[in-house]
Formats: C-alpha cells, sequence, structure tokens
C-alpha cells in the first residue's frame, strides 16, 4: 500500500505542473471536494457500512468551485489591469473582495434556484437552507480568494512601489525614470520637474495631474497643487500656524535653495498617515 501510495505521489509530481494556477487549484480543489463531500452526510463516511461514494456532490462541488475560480481569477485580472499596478490599498482590496463576491452570488442563485430546481422540484426551495448556503459559500470563497492571490497581490505591490518606471514626455522625446531614482515633482511657472535623488531635474510635458495619475500611489503622495513627493524626499517635518505643515525636502536641486513646501490642515493627518506607514 506505502509503495502504490509513493508511486502515485511521483507521478503526480513528476508530470503534473503544480507552478501552474489552473492545474494547481485544479487539484487541491478535487482533493477538498472529495473530503468534504465525505463528511456532510452519514452514507458518506467511508467507514459507514452503508457507505456510498458521493460521486454527484463531488462532481457538483468541483464544476461550482471551479466557476468561482474562474470568476474571482477574471475578476482580479481585470482589477490588476485597471487598479493594481498604479495602486494596492485596503479600499481597493475590499472593492475586489465584495465584487467577485457579489459575482459568486449571482451563480449560486442561478445554481440553487436552476440546477437544483431542475432536479430536486420546487419543492426544495427553502430560505433557511438557501441563506445557510449561501453564507457558508461566501466564508469558502472569502478564504479561498485571500489564499489564491495574497501572494500575487504582495508581489505586486512590491513590484509598483520598488520596480516601477515613469515615462517622461519631453520635447517629443521619452525618458524613463525609475521610481527608485525619483526624489519629488514640482510645479513651477505651469513647467513639471521631475527632481531626481541626485540633484538633477527632468522638465516634462506633463501637467502635475497627469503625472499624479501616472505614479504608483503607493510609493508618491501629492501634498499639495504644486508638489508630489516620496517619502525618500521628506528631510523634515514641522507644525506651523494655523495647524499646517511645513516639510522640507531633499535633496536640494541643483543650483537653487532648499525646496520647502506647506500642506494645508485639511491634508495634514492624511499625509501624517501616509508618511508613517512608509517610513
Amino acid at each position: 500500500m506505502k509503495s502504490f501510495i509513493k508511486t502515485i505521489v511521483v507521478f503526480f509530481t513528476k508530470n503534473i505542473n503544480f507552478s501552474n494556477f489552473w492545474v494547481r487549484n485544479g487539484v487541491i480543489l478535487s482533493v477538498i471536494s472529495i473530503v468534504l463531500n465525505h463528511l456532510f452526510e452519514p452514507k458518506h463516511f467511508p467507514f459507514n457500512k452503508d457507505y456510498e461514494f458521493p460521486l454527484f456532490p463531488i462532481v457538483v462541488s468541483i464544476i461550482g468551485g471551479g466557476l468561482m475560480i474562474l470568476i474571482a481569477r477574471f475578476n482580479f485580472i481585470y482589477f490588476k489591469k485597471k487598479y493594481f499596478t498604479k495602486n494596492i490599498s485596503i479600499q481597493l482590496l475590499l472593492r475586489f473582495l465584495f465584487s467577485t463576491l457579489g459575482y459568486i452570488t449571482i451563480l449560486y442563485f442561478f445554481f440553487y434556484f436552476g440546477l437544483n430546481g431542475l432536479i430536486n422540484g420546487i419543492e426544495s426551495y427553502s430560505i433557511y437552507h438557501l441563506l445557510t448556503g449561501l453564507s457558508l459559500s461566501l466564508l469558502i470563497c472569502t478564504l479561498g480568494i485571500a489564499l489564491l492571490f495574497s501572494t500575487d497581490i504582495y508581489n505586486l505591490h512590491k513590484l509598483t512601489t520598488i520596480k516601477g518606471v515613469l515615462k517622461v514626455q519631453q520635447g517629443g522625446k521619452t525618458t524613463l525614470v525609475k521610481y527608485s531614482e525619483i526624489a519629488f515633482i514640482y510645479s513651477e511657472n505651469k513647467i513639471v520637474y521631475v527632481t531626481k535623488t541626485d540633484g538633477t531635474s527632468v522638465i516634462t510635458d506633463f501637467t502635475l495631474n497627469e503625472v499624479e495619475n501616472e505614479v504608483n500611489k503607493q510609493s508618491f503622495y501629492r501634498a499639495n497643487r504644486q508638489t508630489i513627493l516620496h517619502t525618500r524626499s521628506v528631510e523634515q517635518i514641522k507644525s506651523i500656524e494655523n495647524g499646517k505643515l511645513s516639510v522640507l525636502l531633499k535633496p536640494t536641486i541643483s543650483d537653487e535653495k532648499a525646496f520647502q513646501i506647506n500642506i494645508s490642515r485639511y491634508k495634514k493627518q492624511e499625509f501624517m498617515n501616509w508618511f508613517k506607514n512608509k517610513v
């Protein structure tokens, strides 16, 4: 028996690519479906004398679970392309989670009132069973989504905050400036400058609003109408009159005096929260 199990394990490890998203999660889903469906009813308990293999429930569980993974995957791809490459926040993650659960709820209603009605008849409908099953399904899906995409989201966060690149347009020419090279970005006389950590500045054809839409909001903060900054550029913070903050930035721009900005009392707490989370 041990050699048989060992042979199966060796076969799976050699012939199945577990690094593939669909293969890995397909195998996991199949195993979970088999185990759980053997625990739901006494007649399906492995050591029951009247044991029946729950083939149909297992197939339904695999199909339903596969569709849920499919929904979550495509919704993640959508959020990744539209939002996650520029910003990953708690609000955005919750939006992704609840929108995915919303689609899964629609799918659950279809299965319950459609497939269940066809197989067991409309007399099988029950508000109690509907709400109980839906609640349990959403709980399992929430845990599943967290396990499925936590690594991807973490890697995206690292990628966008560390390895991002700003494409600077100027005079028909495109210059690539790495996020790690940017200290702060400011506007003066309607011209936007990207100031690098070495004190040099790159002139752009952007407006500051356009730059704000381009850069990753995990790394950069719109301090006021004239300035977008990175935490690495903050030299000193001090409170001044009317509840405002005065922020001294570094490095000093070549051939100019030290760069100092004010943050209004309305943005003071928001700025401090952002700064503390990045330091």
